[in-house]
């Protein structure tokens, strides 16, 4: 699943590489936050269940208290919030921010 994740994070990247105009429409778009978002829970689920890892964010640790959901609901909402706004500057901090973490995530599965 690692080896799956990263080589379809690396062919994403050679995509944005070879179309540079691409490039800006890729790091603001809601779509990659929520691609991200998505990794970033699957990644958390499978560490936790494994025990691999604890939640280090403690806002999020409280989230996971009451299960998945809220944590899931919180992010369709951001999603939303990003879309409805088109803000690319705020999409861009928040893709960069959630797609570090579910990179950081991935390098952690063994």
């Amino acid at each position: 699943m690692k080896r799956l994740a990263l080589i379809l994070c690396l062919l994403l990247t050679g995509c944005a590489t070879t179309q540079l105009a691409e490039v800006p429409a890729v790091v603001t778009s809601p779509e990659t936050f929520a691609v991200c978002k998505a990794v970033d829970i699957a990644s958390t689920a499978y560490l936790i269940h494994n025990g691999l890892a604890i939640e280090a964010n403690p806002i999020v640790a409280a989230t996971l208290s009451h299960g998945y959901f809220p944590l899931i609901a919180i992010s369709v909402g951001i999603y939303f919030l990003l879309k409805h706004y088109n803000d690319p500057i705020a999409t861009g901090i928040a893709n960069t921010a959630t797609c570090g973490v579910a990179v950081h995530n991935l390098l952690l599965i063994p």
